[in-house]
């Protein structure tokens, strides 16, 4: 037993350190400060990704579609065709169907709920398991919820380290059907040339959470912290 609490002690420490050696020294308003400018890092990388991914589908389906889609690049195609598992598309050609789903969120919106979901990173789920987002598995393996309610059988996803948890959830809120309002409220704003905020984006975020308070939750964090400021900073790094 006591091994166990040295390990789980040990693997708090190491997750710990991604937000810096002394990060839970720091009084509440410190770690704050700390906390956004880690998730803002964080979600650059994410987007660059998705940036990436946009670019080859819409050059590789561009260039397919001169030449009538016969396909000449099976290592190109075979990319496509992961990229298109990935994003759950349902037709491999249809190029607005990857531009809907291959996509920003509003940085305001993963930082506030990432701040809500993982107590500004000090939670059990981020301590233990790197999830900043409360993120579920039912695959048998990750972390037991110490108030799970009997008739539920999921778990809390482990990852490897912070990224992949901001990662795995920005491609959630851009494939899972839960949160199709998300994307559509997105392509609206893209069809009158903006670009959806934070403060627009916390109203379709209705299936994230049971609190019936989340989105006044999220509403007053990105308010409290003037956390729209950084989707503005978004704008200079669009496609």
């Amino acid at each position: 037993m006591r091994q166990i609490i040295i390990f789980l002690s040990f693997m708090s420490l190491i997750f710990a350190s991604e937000f810096g050696e002394n990060y839970y020294d720091l009084d509440a308003e410190q770690r704050k400060q700390i906390f956004f400018v880690k998730m803002n890092e964080m979600l650059d990388v994410s987007f660059e990704n998705i940036k990436q991914e946009r670019a080859f589908v819409e050059a590789f389906l561009n260039e397919s579609a001169k030449n009538a889609f016969r396909i000449k690049n099976q290592k190109n195609l075979e990319k496509l065709i992961e990229i298109k598992n990935k994003y759950r598309i349902e037709n491999l050609f249809d190029l607005a169907e990857y531009q809907k789903k291959i996509n920003f969120i509003p940085k305001s919106l993963g930082m506030a709920q990432a701040l809500v979901e993982s107590a500004v990173g000090t939670s059990r789920f981020a301590r233990e398991a790197n999830n900043l987002f409360g993120e579920w598995t039912w695959s048998g393996e990750g972390l037991l919820p110490q108030r799970r309610h009997t008739n539920k059988n999921h778990r809390i996803r482990i990852f490897d380290n912070l990224q992949q948890s901001v990662d795995s959830y920005v491609l959630n809120l851009n494939r899972h059907f839960a949160y199709e309002d998300f994307r559509e409220a997105r392509a609206k704003f893209l069809e009158q040339g903006k670009e959806i905020k934070g403060l627009d984006a916390i109203h379709s975020m209705h299936s994230y959470s049971e609190n019936k308070n989340y989105i006044k939750i999220l509403e007053s964090v990105i308010k409290k912290y003037e956390l729209e400021k950084y989707d503005e900073i978004q704008k200079e790094n669009l496609f």
